[in-house]
């Protein structure tokens, strides 16, 4: 058997593993992604994400030999350079830097948020490039919601170090965030590619629209062009959607508030066994659901599949405005299509496709693309924010396997040795050259 090429992963913004997961399971022929740091500043998050990589080199160490770094601390502290004498890289030897900075200022979910806050979380995005500059990796991955198509940058996106501002020319500043993304990873030696893509295409029982913007530094390679993930990711699509059903069908009927406990028989469908990869046994955890109130329940009750509270809109009385009102509240599923974006569905109050009461966790987990023996720790609260905020790993793994698969062609094809002179500033290029 033909030894694979190791490439070492680091993320930032890493919250409970979900991005980092995706590239643990993308089985290739040639190509093994080895996650040797992750860091996020939230300690639940941080707490799920050991948890989860133990319980895989226990029960699957094929697939995840050793066990990555993993730090709470905050990215804009992060010192690099410590990192890589920690890791023994030099910079620009690391393989790959990925991760999804807070995305809050570009969702649609948080429009009434403060301006400050936005601009505050905004700033999140900027510092992943910075950290791009200082490691120099190979490549980059960067995920973020949709929005960032029609945000428009903050002013402090456009600041440089010095407090120079990036653009200038006021004709010549990014109108939003996607085009600033593209420019600034340009100026910085990197040929891009991007895209928004589907959860759904990619065989998850959800809708859900995310960002990715994926760069090869480029003194590596002889043809820019090269770098398009397009045709590889096509490659993995499905026309056949997963439906809610699919998903959760298997899992026992619940009353409203109850924590499932009892002997447990997993379906059989090609989604559940993916969901139940490297168990061996019938356990079941987190199949709870919140304790609503008994008018919530009788509210529930008289709302059709695929339809939310306009259908009781003379009952939402404890609502101040209720046109107002996000059309995703008080949302039953339909069981034969797949789920809206899983938010945090707690809040949203998202309803079984028949049974009167909100999801359950582990039923919010199946339709996020999590297997069922990965755990979140923290409050109940903590384990829904976590999950609503991640990555479904199915969806990671696909960019990953596509990843793998255009890395193998740049160094079959295009690839050019990196010089023993190589330093950060030799690979900036002037921003004029940049494309949006």
């Amino acid at each position: 058997m033909a030894t694979k090429e190791n490439l070492k992963v680091v993320e930032l913004f890493a919250g409970a593993g979900g991005l980092s997961l995706g590239f643990i399971l993308a089985h290739q022929a040639s190509i093994q992604f080895r996650p040797v740091l992750a860091i996020d500043n939230d300690h639940q998050s941080v707490a799920s994400y050991k948890q989860n990589i133990e319980w895989l080199l226990q029960n699957a160490p094929d697939i995840l030999p050793s066990i990555p770094r993993v730090l709470k601390r905050d990215v804009e502290k992060l010192n690099v350079a410590a990192v890589l004498r920690l890791l023994k890289l030099k910079v620009g030897e690391l393989d790959l830097l990925i991760g999804g900075p807070p995305c809050q200022g570009f969702s649609s979910a948080n429009r009434r948020s403060k301006a400050k806050s936005k601009e505050d979380r905004n700033k999140l995005i900027n510092i992943f490039l910075d950290k791009i500059n200082e490691f120099q990796p190979k490549m980059f991955l960067i995920e973020n919601v949709q929005g960032v198509q029609w945000t428009e940058p903050t002013q402090d996106m456009c600041l440089v170090s010095t407090q120079e501002c990036l653009f200038p020319e006021f004709e010549n500043r990014p109108n939003n965030v996607q085009k600033f993304l593209i420019k600034k990873a340009s100026m910085l030696g990197y040929h891009v590619w991007y895209g928004v893509l589907d959860a759904v295409s990619f065989g998850i029982p959800q809708h859900r629209m995310r960002f990715f913007l994926f760069g090869v530094r480029s003194d590596l390679i002889s043809n820019p062009s090269v770098v398009n993930l397009t045709p590889f990711l096509e490659l993995l699509t499905s026309a056949q959607q997963v439906s809610v059903n699919e998903a959760i069908e298997d899992l026992p009927p619940l009353e409203n508030g109850q924590n499932w406990v009892g002997e447990y028989h997993p379906g059989n469908n090609s989604y559940v066994v993916k969901m139940r990869r490297h168990m061996n046994n019938s356990d079941l955890y987190d199949h709870v659901t919140t304790k609503h109130a008994d008018y919530v329940i009788e509210r529930y009750k008289k709302i059709p599949e695929g339809q939310n509270w306009k259908a009781i809109k003379d009952e939402m009385t404890n609502y101040k405005n209720v046109d107002n009102t996000h059309s995703n509240i008080y949302r039953r599923l339909r069981g034969g299509e797949p789920a809206i974006t899983i938010s945090h569905y707690r809040k949203s109050m998202l309803i079984h496709p028949v049974q009167h009461r909100g999801l359950s966790f582990r039923e919010a987990c199946r339709l996020q693309s999590f297997p069922d023996w990965f755990r979140f720790h923290g409050t109940a609260n903590d384990q829904q924010q976590q999950l609503a905020n991640a990555v479904p790993p199915l969806m990671a793994e696909a960019v990953a396997k596509a990843i793998g698969d255009l890395w193998v062609k740049i160094t079959s094809e295009c690839w050019t040795e990196p010089t023993e002179a190589f330093t950060p500033e030799a690979n900036r290029r002037d921003i004029s050259l940049a494309s949006a």
